[in-house]
């Protein structure tokens, strides 16, 4: 067989200057994964077919715009994730609903929450429907050195009976097997361990100090969150759960995942889709990171 070959032309292409060639590796890594090759064999095992399939279109990047509102500019900033994305779809509802979908109106919806409470800056990594790779939503949070990131999804599962929302923080291993799953949906559980190899030994312990703080900060904002989402909506389980996951592994900014319930029961999927799911939403994120941010530490 003849060997298939791809010509990839980029347009539109730049650097990040603020950013760095990491962010620029990791979209030309995501843009390649959204690539699906095929060959195609003829009835009986005989001849050869060459499949082309064009790239997912690609735009422009550029650094996410920061909203001040009344906080002015030394306020603490927010960097709002929404999960998914331009081809990929993420999760899927019952009735055809996608995930990308309904993540993107709350984290639109959670940015003007949090400036109309005038006490915090906001940036979100994606303000449309685009696809970015998970390396690359961290790459853009931290470059802009927020107070806090936070990736908003909608989970799934294969029974219909899983309903409710969770929050998720960085931890080496994961806290159950539901954690454990959705770590391997975002690509395996992979090592949330700082690469000491590398550091010299007052170096790692620095950098191990930097990570502890980070990672106390993401709780502390977790804790706070529980107490308002279990009055506002249903809870699957234990809230506050820990997975090493790609967009938690950030040891320069506090991060959180939070899954505002499952796609994949009728319920929740009518819920997180209504205007007034959304708000509830919004309200108990806005005010737990608010809070978190505002309070002094312990």
């Amino acid at each position: 067989m003849e060997q298939t070959v791809l010509q990839l032309q980029a347009e539109n292409t730049r650097r990040w200057p603020l950013i760095g060639g990491a962010v620029c590796a990791a979209l030309a890594l995501g843009a390649a994964a959204g690539l699906l090759l095929a060959d195609l064999f003829p009835a009986g095992g005989r001849g050869d077919a060459l499949v082309s399939m064009a790239l997912p279109e690609t735009r422009a990047a550029a650094l996410p715009r920061i909203s001040a509102g009344r906080a002015g500019d030394e306020a603490p900033l927010v960097v709002i994730d929404a999960g998914h994305g331009g081809f990929d779809p993420g999760a899927t509802g019952p009735d055809g609903i996608a995930e990308k979908d309904v993540v993107l109106p709350i984290a639109r919806d959670l940015r003007e929450r949090l400036l109309e409470l005038g006490a915090v800056r906001v940036a979100l990594t994606r303000e449309d429907d685009r696809f970015l790779p998970l390396e690359a939503r961290v790459a853009l949070a931290e470059s802009l050195e927020p107070d806090i990131f936070v990736s908003i999804h909608a989970d799934s599962a294969p029974v219909e009976e899983a309903q409710g929302a969770n929050v998720y923080v960085l931890a080496p291993r994961a806290s159950d097997s539901e954690a454990l799953a959705l770590a391997r949906s975002f690509g395996g559980e992979g090592d949330a361990s700082l690469d000491e190899a590398a550091m010299g030994d007052v170096e790692a312990v620095l950098a191990e100090l930097a990570r502890r703080e980070v990672t106390l900060g993401s709780a502390r904002i977790a804790d706070r969150l529980e107490n308002r989402v279990r009055r506002a909506m249903p809870v699957h389980g234990r809230f506050r759960r820990g997975a090493n996951l790609v967009v938690l592994r950030s040891a320069q900014m506090p991060s959180l995942l939070f899954e505002a319930g499952y796609i994949s029961n009728p319920d929740d999927a009518a819920r997180i889709a209504s205007a007034e799911g959304r708000k509830a939403i919004v309200n108990a994120l806005a005010a737990a990171i608010t809070a978190g941010l505002l309070a002094p530490s312990p």
